[in-house]
Formats: structure tokens, sequence, C-alpha cells
């Protein structure tokens, strides 16, 4: 689709808006062609939507439009302070020194009327992650407040990334986002589009540009080459663009509303590698100075022997992975190009995942019979320490199984066929072993 065709999804999304606020054409929108297709004031709704839909616009739709009585930066202000009372955590990794200063800078910030529209087509779309946005623009200018001091135009470049990060979401079929879709391939290739398609949207456009865009671009990255949508390592990953990465990541967890620090320093035990040491010093600063650990081990109630299902399905997935080992090696032997890279850089991960998962002998002898000996430890904070581990380690191999799905929809269609093939041997659900 060329740039200035009106996507469908966003425009429905723009309808949706325009049922209950007033959307106007900003100025003349014009067809490619010349034509004059609405006049500057003219209003935007389900009268015009053929009419867009049809021609290839002059100018992007975006940059054409403004949303009445939307979100405004003076809303930031007192969501970020609710932000702050409802889960303490943000200060903790914000810094004590830095909490009054950060609802009033997200308030203060100058985003264009286009900013302002696309944030309130989102906001309309999902009205909670409106305050996810603002959390991770919190935190976001947070972080680098720490490890980037004296670059105030970077922050609040930042700022502006992390409040737009997810709006090409608003770009892609709706029905792939559905929580009881169990998606392929394809689908989750559409999913992890939505940092590309954020960057083509937001690199011409006024108050955005190309460094807010290019944050965006690279806000599912990870430094080790595990993240999407272009996997980047090391150098090509810069610092401000972790930031963003772990910020998006953090307010994930603290949405989760169970354990973020406490699966956050997990996981960076677990699969280090992922952010930078700095972030993850800030990391482990604010588990050293944070209640939060000890308050959520001691509200878990489930017993450890609930665990048991999950620990018997990652002794079964790991085992099967030491026997395909071979095969794994045979098939990156005679790969392409692509399909060796996404190989091997899965490779890499359950081996991490398989060493770390060893490392608490779970995996030697019986599951059962080292759960039951486990849970008849008399120390409770040993038995929710184990929890938070297993569940961990469930995530990372449902995360690594998506990832590899995500890198097998760019693949040709014998190569997808490897990597599909390579998870049902790993679940166990192939037809037939080699």
């Amino acid at each position: 689709m060329a740039s200035n065709d009106v996507n469908p999804h966003y425009l429905e999304h723009v309808m949706h808006t325009a049922e209950h606020r007033t959307v106007q054409a900003s100025e003349d929108i014009v067809a490619g062609n010349g034509t004059k297709l609405l006049a500057k004031g003219a209003r935007i709704d389900a009268g015009t939507r053929d009419r867009l839909l049809r021609y290839k616009l002059a100018k992007p739709l975006e940059d054409c439009m403004s949303v009445a009585d939307g979100v405004v930066p003076a809303v930031f202000g007192p969501l970020a302070q609710q932000l702050l009372e409802r889960h303490p955590l943000l200060g903790t990794l914000c810094g004590a020194a830095r909490l009054q200063a950060l609802p009033l800078r997200l308030a203060s910030l100058n985003l264009s009327m286009p900013v302002q529209s696309l944030l309130t087509i989102y906001a309309d779309h999902q009205g909670d992650r409106l305050a996810h946005s603002v959390g991770v623009a919190m935190l976001s200018l947070g972080l680098a407040q720490r490890l980037l001091p004296g670059q105030a135009a970077l922050h609040l470049e930042l700022a502006v990334a992390a409040l737009l990060h997810d709006v090409g979401e608003l770009y892609i079929d709706p029905s792939v986002f559905r929580r009881d879709a169990e998606l392929q391939a394809e689908q989750w290739r559409h999913i992890a589009s939505h940092p590309v398609i954020g960057h083509r949207v937001l690199k011409p456009m006024k108050g955005a540009g190309a460094k807010v865009a290019a944050a965006v671009l690279n806000h599912h990255e990870r430094l080790d080459g595990f993240g999407y949508p272009r996997g980047l390592l090391e150098e090509d990953f810069p610092l401000e663009h972790q930031i963003l990465a772990a910020a998006e990541w953090l307010m994930a967890l603290i949405d989760s509303g169970v354990g973020a620090l406490a699966r956050a320093s997990v996981a960076s035990r677990l699969i280090p590698g992922e952010f930078s040491p700095a972030i993850l010093e800030v990391l482990n600063s604010a588990a050293r100075h944070s209640n939060e650990l000890n308050d959520w081990l001691e509200q878990q109630q489930q017993p450890l022997l609930s665990a048991l299902p999950l620990v018997e399905t990652l002794v079964g997935t790991l085992e099967r992975f030491r026997l395909l080992r071979p095969w794994i090696d045979e098939q990156i032997g005679r790969a392409s190009p692509g399909l060796r890279a996404a190989l091997q850089l899965g490779l890499r991960r359950l081996l991490r995942i398989q060493a770390s998962f060893s490392s608490t002998g779970l995996d030697v002898g019986d599951p059962a019979a080292n759960l039951l000996e486990l849970a008849s430890q008399p120390d409770p904070r040993l038995h929710q320490e184990l929890q938070v581990l297993i569940d961990e380690f469930g995530w990372r191999l449902r995360q690594l199984e998506r990832e590899a799905l995500l890198r097998a929809g760019l693949l040709q269609p014998a190569e997808l066929a490897v990597m599909q093939e390579l998870i049902a041997r790993l679940r166990g659900t192939a037809s037939s072993a080699h």
C-alpha cells in the first residue's frame, strides 16, 4: 500500500472517534491527481469514508485532520499522578528526586495537532492504553534523566516516542489482537509489524519526525538480537532506544499487576544480555530499595505443587530439545542465510533457558518427587521464589515460540515448514520423528 493510501483499519478507528467527537479537515484534503476531496473545516465521518478510501491522497490523512476536544498534554499530568499513587514501583524506578517533576514535564509537552489527533484516536480505540503509554513515558523520562543526564531535548523526544510507541496497532486488522485466537506465523507477522508501521507514519509527521520514529521502530528490540522487527545487536541498538524498550517492558509488567519487580529481576537473571548493564543496575537498585518483592511474595497463596503441570511441560520440552540437537545442527548446516540466522538465534535462546532451568535442579529425576521434596521445606519464601522462577520459564518458552513464528513468517514456504516442524517437535506434537 502506498504511503498516502488511506489505511482502512486506521480509517475505521477515525470513524469510531467521529461518532462522539468532531473530526474535521485541518486543511484541504486533496487526491494525488489534484481533485479536492474535502475542504478545510469539513467533517470527516461515515459520509466521507468511501471517498477517502477511493483515492490516493496528496498528503497523509493523519497530517490533514484534527480532532476536537481530544487528548492534550494537560491530561498527562493528572494521569501520571494517578499512576504514581496506584503503582509506587513507578516512583522507585524513576527516582524519588524526579517524582514531582515528571507529571509536570509530561503536562508541558508541546505536541502538534497531528500528534494529538493520532493519540486521541489511539486512546478512543483502547482507553486503558493511554494510561499505559503515559506510564511508559514516565519511565522513559526517569531512566533517561538517570542514564543520559543533560540531554533535555533527547529526553523529550523519548517521552513523545513513548506516548506514540504503539500507534502502529491502529493500522492492523483488529482480529489478530483477539485474546482467544491462536496465532499462526502470518498473524504474528502482522502484530510484529506495528513498530514498522508506526515508524512509517511518524517519520514525516509534524511534531514527531525521524528521531521519534526511530525510537518507536526499536521499542521491541533487545540487545542480544532476540527482539523484533529487525533483531538488532549490540551497537546497532543505542542506549536511548534501549531506554524506551525497557520502559515499555517494565510498564507491561506493572500493568499485569503480578509482582512486576519480582518478574523483572528474575528475567534479568535468567536471560542476561537483553539490556545494557546500566539499565539492569537501575532495576537492581530498585529491587534493593523497594518492598515490592517481599510484599508480593507474601501475598502468594498458591501451593508449590500447583506448578507441577508447568514443570512437567518444561522438563518435557527441554528433554525433546536435547534429543533434537543433532537434527537442529543438521538443519543449520544446510539452511539458507535467513533460516540459518533464525535457527541459530532460537538455539542460543533455548540453550540459555536450558542452562538456567538446569541450575534449579528441577530437571533431574522425577519432577513430581522434586517438587514434593521442595514443598516439604518449611521456608514459604523458597516456595514463592520457585513459583516465580517456574512461571518465568514458562513465559520464556512461550515467547520463544512466538518469536520463532514471527521470524518464520518472513521466510520462504519451504523454510517456514522447517521452523514449524521444529516447533511441533519441541511441543511433542510432530506426526513423526526423523
